[in-house]
């Protein structure tokens, strides 16, 4: 095989084999779940970028928007809960698996119905990383991944906008303004 090939090929399997970790691995979860995703979404630097310049009127989405390197979000819903002690298991693993790899547990929360991991990876004094694991009523199971310079004030504010009502256990994380309506 001549040099250029090989280099092709190279730089290929590092492209493909970045754009898959960038993702979500939720394949043991559909294993044990029975079924996919119900909501999947992954956007990466390109889309980001286009939506922070879609948002260049509103500064606070813009700058929130441009300063991350990817939102992963997997829905699934748990119509048998046959296995839910499996998942809880596979939840504790990835739990695991995340405070292996360097992150801080910032919140834990283990209740009979609900579980909820909240990790994130710091580099040079800065959140770069943010892992949410829930799963909430034994029903419905959420994954969400955030990349890239992650201020938690610029969270809540996107969280605002898009008028997002992130309640876990009762303790309200979002934001609240003096906008009125």
């Amino acid at each position: 095989m001549n040099i250029k090939i090989k280099f092709t090929t190279a730089l290929l399997a590092f492209f493909l084999s970045s754009s898959v970790q960038s993702q979500i691995d939720s394949s043991s979860f559909s294993k044990l779940i029975g079924s996919g995703p119900s909501v999947e979404i992954n956007l990466g630097p390109m889309m980001l970028s286009l939506l922070s310049s879609a948002t260049e009127n509103e500064d606070d989405i813009s700058n929130v928007l441009s300063s991350l390197k990817g939102i992963n979000v997997v829905v699934f819903e748990i119509a048998d809960t046959a296995n839910m002690e499996s998942i809880r298991t596979e939840i504790n693993n990835l739990s695991n698996a995340k405070t292996d790899s360097g992150y801080e547990k910032l919140a834990m929360v283990k209740e009979e119905d609900s579980l909820v991991y909240i990790y994130a990876k710091m580099d040079e004094g800065k959140l770069t990383n943010l892992n949410i694991f829930a799963l909430d009523d034994d029903d419905e199971l959420v994954l969400i991944e955030i990349k890239g310079n992650i201020l938690l004030s610029q969270i809540g504010d996107l969280m605002n906008h898009f008028d997002v009502d992130l309640e876990i256990n009762g303790l309200d994380l979002n934001k609240q303004t003096n906008k009125q309506h």
